[in-house]
């Protein structure tokens, strides 16, 4: 052969061209070595731990909540089905399991393909291409990275099994709206596993690595729909998938409501559970570790919770007159949640015409009619309503075509209610303000208030553990106390809040009807330290001011440290500290951390049981006694501060203990008659009667220490069961008066 070509052609030509051809070779050989040496080593793909979502569950093991940078969910390749896994193949590397890494035929193919539209309508990228662009490299255009990924391929398909990458490819491809690998996406388009997507919903999940913002369902629905056939119509090309699968697939509407956003659940307590890890684990640990972290929250409590607080707010601020401007301006989009009938909710304004405001809710429609807008005093439309601004809307009627809805209005006051679990200290539901959005405040945790008459349980808890009973008798009458005030020495007269002075009365009395001047003079009896003592051994954490005053309520505390003071008398004298995480598990499923609660008594069973029947007479007759209506055994406190600038209401069931806060952030007056019974009660109701639903009743359990007796409500004295003023009342034993018998013997109930 080489005396053929040496007869053809000149020898120095035919040297020249080896010369080159050794030295092209050479080169290239170079070239290639030096890329080589500048790839990054496999070692990510071998211990391959990407940015993974720390996800929030509920008491059932439900999630509810995550946080991340990027979204996204390991799942083996084992748990993604077949389908999927072939509409991806089909779409994206049809060859897959035929190349090495790189795929020549495909590189072609696209190259054709995009000459003959003068565009760039296919890739020739494979599988593994993408994954190594994704995992090494950065989006950046250019030849050196280009090469960089193939020799990259090259590697990975000689050191990782086929399988292995298809995995890995799932897991980290971005599949748009935040969502990166296969189950944060079909968590977020559908709200599912991915082990349970159908055909329709693997195929548009499959159609999105390629461009996700642009094939977005959520962004472009008919754009999806057609991308979705594309990736039906390839996988039939393939075979994997018959004619008769193609057109059932495709018949599958797209349902928009499973594209909303998730609607958020619980802001205060998931931001108060983020601080806390932040601080336990740091920042990265949260948003990149993956962690697994188990709460206390019951998603239905904590969904009650929020509706009572955003009714009763909006309510009282329609009541008390106390509204604020309609329009926020957040430039926020809009909303994709679906709103109920009867619920406020907010919409966005997407325009207007000459006589109506059009706006967005949810995945719905509606126009508000100018008129409503000047009936509030927005004179400007086109100044004071703009695309994009924020309107708080109240549902009227929705069917399957409309929806209807009224303007209303965002109110200036503020509430709080917060849930816990008496026996195991866990919060079970926290609402920390009307609108997290509008602040992140927590006026359940951070808020410190004067609690006002929702204070005297500890004056009384003390009285009763030191030997006083609910029958002792004091007298209500003016009374003056030396004082110190701004300083000076002065004089303090208490007063009721009735202005009224009823003579003697009991204990029971006075907390039932929250008769002031028998509170100091209670505190001033048994001593103000020693209530501080009980109230702090309770769970008041606040510095509490050593005075007569106390017994009303004038050192602020928080709410989460009065529910949880509380929770002891429902519990028996039992506390536990609160808290709202009982485990955290890293990604692989290893305990960080656990909680087990540990009950301390704090109180004497005996006294806490003393006072928890008579604060159920507070709701049998008493300033709670709105709440009889739920007919169930409550005990609770009202709580109305001077100038009724904050107002309380905490009630209890042996299992939960709720308590509810409304007033203005900057302190300013509910109004001449505001008081808990007519604003907080309402909101608690409003809650207890979602949760109480088809649940039996349940009673306080009477310890052994404790005896019954009959006793007349107005004077406290022993009678028999038949005189006209007889209540059954219970005594720490060896405190109980003489029962009086009759010709109708008393029949106590047996102490359980």
């Amino acid at each position: 052969m080489i005396e053929i070509i040496r007869g053809r052609f000149p020898r120095g030509l035919i040297g020249a061209v080896l010369v080159v051809s050794v030295v092209g070779t050479g080169v290239l050989g170079g070239v290639v070595a030096a890329y080589v040496r500048d790839l990054p080593p496999l070692d990510i793909l071998e211990d391959y731990e990407p940015s993974l979502i720390t996800t929030l569950y509920d008491d059932q093991g439900k999630p509810f909540a995550t946080f991340y940078e990027q979204r996204r969910i390991l799942v083996p390749l084992a748990d993604i089905p077949q389908m999927l896994q072939e509409a991806l193949i089909a779409v994206e590397d049809s060859r897959f399991y035929e190349h090495f890494g790189l795929d020549p035929v495909g590189i072609l193919r696209a190259m054709w393909t995009n000459l003959k539209c003068l565009c760039r309508a296919e890739g020739g990228s494979t599988i593994t291409q993408q994954l190594a662009k994704v995992l090494f490299f950065t989006p950046e255009k250019s030849l050196s990275r280009k090469v960089k990924e193939a020799l990259l391929a090259l590697k990975i398909e000689r050191t990782h099994p086929k399988k292995k990458i298809v995995e890995l490819y799932f897991n980290q491809i971005y599949f748009g709206h935040g969502a990166y690998g296969i189950e944060a996406a079909a968590q977020t388009y559908f709200k599912k596993s991915v082990g349970a997507l159908n055909l329709a919903e693997a195929a548009m999940l499959a159609g999105l690595p390629r461009a996700p913002n642009f094939y977005s369902p959520i962004l472009d629905p008919e754009r999806a729909r057609k991308r979705r056939h594309h990736v039906l119509q390839r996988m039939l090309q393939e075979g994997f998938i018959t004619a008769e699968q193609v057109e059932a697939a495709t018949a599958i509407p797209f349902d928009t409501a499973a594209f909303a956003q998730a609607k958020n659940v619980g802001s205060h307590f998931v931001e108060y559970v983020r601080q806390y890890l932040e601080d336990k684990y740091g920042t990265y640990g949260v948003y990149h570790r993956g962690l697994k972290v188990y709460t206390t929250l019951n998603l239905a409590m904590q969904e009650a919770a929020e509706q009572a607080i955003k009714r009763g707010l909006l309510e009282l601020g329609k009541e008390q007159g106390h509204q604020s401007t309609s329009v926020s301006r957040r430039g926020a989009t809009p909303a994709r949640q679906q709103p109920v009938v009867g619920e406020t909710a907010e919409a966005t304004v997407m325009g207007r015409t000459a006589d109506r405001v059009q706006v967005q809710i949810g995945a719905d429609h509606a126009e508000i009619p100018l008129a409503e807008f000047k009936e509030i005093g927005f004179t400007n439309l086109e100044q004071m309503v703009k695309p994009g601004d924020q309107l708080f809307v109240r549902v009227l009627k929705r069917d399957a075509k409309r929806i209807q809805v009224t303007l209303a209005a965002a109110p200036e006051l503020e509430g709080a209610l917060l849930v816990l679990d008496p026996r195991q200290g866990g919060i079970k539901a926290m609402v920390g303000g009307y609108d997290f959005q509008q602040s992140k405040f927590n006026r359940a945790i951070q808020a410190r208030r004067q609690p006002g008459s929702a204070f005297k349980p500890f004056v009384y808890a003390t009285a009763f553990d030191m030997g006083l009973t609910p029958a002792t008798v004091f007298e209500d009458s003016p009374v003056s106390f030396r004082t110190i005030i701004n300083g000076k020495p002065a004089e303090w007269s208490p007063e009721n809040f009735d202005k009224q002075f009823r003579g003697p009365v009991t204990l029971r009395q006075g907390l039932e009807h929250s008769i002031n001047v028998i509170a100091v003079k209670l505190i001033e009896q048994i001593g103000v330290h020693r209530v501080i003592r009980t109230a702090q051994r309770l769970g008041i954490k606040s510095q509490l001011r050593p005075e007569l005053a106390l017994a009303l309520g004038v050192s602020e505390v928080s709410l989460l440290d009065m529910v949880s003071a509380y929770g002891v008398f429902a519990a028996g004298g039992y506390r536990v500290e609160p808290y709202a995480i009982k485990r955290v598990l890293d990604s692989k499923g290893g305990v960080l951390e656990e909680w087990f609660p540990e009950p301390q008594l704090v109180l004497r069973p005996e006294t806490a049981f003393v006072l928890t029947h008579v604060m159920k007479g507070v709701v049998e007759r008493g300033t709670g006694k709105r709440a009889k209506v739920l007919e169930r055994p409550f005990a609770a406190k009202t709580g109305t501060t001077d100038y009724s600038t904050d107002v309380w209401f905490i009630g209890s069931t042996p299992s939960l203990v709720a308590g509810v806060w409304i007033g203005y952030d900057t302190k300013r007056s509910l109004g001449p008659t505001a008081t808990s019974g007519l604003l907080a009660v309402p909101i608690w109701m409003d809650f207890m009667r979602v949760i109480i639903r088809g649940q039996p009743p349940e009673d306080f359990p009477v310890p052994t220490g404790v005896v019954p007796s009959y006793v007349n409500y107005d004077s406290g004295e022993p009678v028999s069961p038949d005189d006209p003023g007889a209540i059954l009342e219970y005594f720490v034993r060896g405190t109980e008066p003489r029962v009086v018998t009759s010709h109708s013997p008393a029949v106590l109930p047996p102490v359980q």
